[in-house]
C-alpha cells in the first residue's frame, strides 16, 4: 500500500469521535472494529458447542502464542498469557529465593507494579535499593550505577511512564549477567509502539489494553530460559505441576485471545516497521511543536518510544482546556503527557499545537 492508501486505511479502520484527536494511547489504545466480532466469536462457539467447542477456541490461544512470540523474538514455550502487568511482576518478586544479603535494585518513581511487589522480600533480610532520579542524570546510567555482586534483581519499566523515557534494555541485560542479576521489565509502555529486544531480559511483562488495542485482562508473560532456571514458581495448578518451570498455572482469557489474536493479525499485515516508523516520526513532530511553543520537554529525544512528557504550571487546566478544544491528552503525576499512535497523523498533532498555544494563552490571560 501507498502511504495514503495506509493512512486511509487506518483512519477508515478507528472512527475515534467526529472532529476530536486522540492522543492518550500509552492510557489506552482504540480497539479497531474487528475486535467486537473476535470477542463475540468466542461466546458464539461456546454457546453453541460447550465444552466441546475447546478445539475451536485453541485455536486463537495458539496463534497468539505464535505471533507474539515472533514480534518479540522469543520461543514459543517461553511465552505465557496472564491477566495484567502486575501479575507477571508478582509472579516473578514472589519466586525468588532470597538469601540476606542481596539486593533488588529500581527506579524510586516507578509505577506501583514494579515497585510493591518487591516490598515482601524486605523481611527475609533484602535490601530494596531505590535509585531516587536525577533529572540532570541519565536514567539508564542511574540504574547501571546501583549494581553491585550482591543484586539479585533489577526491575526496571522499558518505557518510564511519566516522563516517557525509553531504556536500553539489551545494555541493562549485559550488566546485569555480570553480577548474575535477573533484569526484570515491565513493557506496558512499551510494547507495540517501539521494537522491543528480549535477548538480555530475563522477565517481561506487558499489558494488552494499551499500545496492543486489546483490552483489558490480558497481559503477555515471557519467562525466558535463564529465568526459569533461576526460579520457582510460586502458583501451582494443572497446567504446570512440579517440576514444571511454567509460570502459566491455569487458563488464561481465551475470550481476551480471540481479541489479541485478530488485533495482532491485523497489525501484522499493517507491518510493525511501519507502525513503529509512524510513531517515531509523530513524536518527533510533537517534540518539534513543543519546541516551537518553547517548552522543552522532560522526554528525552534520543530516548524516546510513544510518550511526550512536558510540565507546565497547571496541568490538570491545560488538559481540560486541550479537551474543550476536542484534544484529548493525560494529565498524569501534574504533567502532561501525549502519546500518538499509528492511527494519528501529521495533521493530528498540529491540531496539538494549536490547541495547546490557545489553552496556554487563555490560562495566561487569567
Amino acid at each position: 500500500m501507498s502511504t495514503d492508501e495506509w493512512t486511509q486505511r487506518v483512519r477508515r479502520d478507528f472512527p475515534y469521535r467526529p472532529d476530536w484527536v486522540y492522543l492518550q494511547s500509552a492510557g489506552t489504545g482504540l480497539a479497531f472494529p474487528g475486535a467486537a466480532t473476535a470477542a463475540g466469536q468466542y461466546y458464539l462457539d461456546v454457546a453453541g458447542l460447550g465444552c466441546d467447542a475447546q478445539s475451536l477456541w485453541q485455536v486463537p490461544v495458539v496463534s497468539a502464542r505464535e505471533r507474539m512470540a515472533r514480534l518479540l523474538s522469543v520461543p514459543v514455550d517461553e511465552v505465557g498469557f496472564f491477566r495484567n502487568t502486575s501479575e507477571v511482576i508478582n509472579l516473578a518478586a514472589h519466586s525468588v529465593a532470597w538469601q540476606p544479603g542481596d539486593t533488588i535494585v529500581g527506579m524510586a518513581d516507578e509505577y506501583p507494579c514494579n515497585v510493591l511487589p518487591w516490598e515482601a522480600a524486605q523481611a527475609q533480610g533484602v535490601t530494596y535499593v531505590r535509585v531516587q532520579p536525577d533529572p540532570n542524570s541519565d536514567r539508564e546510567q542511574q540504574l547501571l550505577d546501583a549494581l553491585t555482586p550482591r543484586t539479585r534483581v533489577l526491575s526496571v519499566s522499558h518505557v518510564h511512564p511519566w516522563t516517557g523515557t525509553k531504556v536500553d534494555l539489551t545494555r541493562l541485560g549485559k550488566a546485569c549477567r555480570e553480577v548474575d542479576a535477573l533484569l526484570i521489565v515491565d513493557g506496558i509502555q512499551a510494547l507495540g509502539a517501539t521494537p522491543v529486544d528480549l535477548a538480555y531480559v530475563d522477565v517481561y511483562g506487558a499489558g494488552m489494553f494499551k499500545w496492543m488495542l486489546s483490552g483489558f485482562g490480558t497481559a503477555v508473560g515471557v519467562f525466558r530460559e535463564r529465568a526459569r532456571s533461576m526460579l520457582t514458581p510460586i502458583f501451582r495448578s494443572y497446567a504446570n505441576p512440579a517440576p514444571s518451570t511454567s509460570f502459566a498455572y491455569a487458563a488464561p482469557n481465551v475470550p481476551g485471545l480471540y481479541v489479541l489474536d485478530a488485533t495482532l493479525g491485523y497489525l501484522e499485515e499493517l507491518g510493525w516497521d511501519r507502525i513503529h516508523g509512524q510513531v517515531e516520526d509523530l513524536t518527533a513532530r510533537t517534540i518539534e511543536a513543543l519546541g516551537g511553543l518553547g517548552i522543552a520537554p522532560v522526554t528525552p529525544a534520543h530516548a524516546r518510544a510513544g510518550i511526550i512528557g512536558f510540565d507546565v504550571p497547571d496541568s490538570t487546566r491545560v488538559a481540560g482546556e486541550m479537551a474543550r478544544r476536542k484534544v484529548s491528552v493525560s494529565d498524569k503525576e501534574g504533567r502532561v503527557l501525549v502519546s500518538p499512535y499509528f492511527y494519528n497523523t501529521p495533521a493530528d498533532i498540529d491540531r496539538f499545537a494549536e490547541a495547546l498555544a490557545d489553552a496556554l494563552e487563555v490560562i495566561g490571560r487569567d
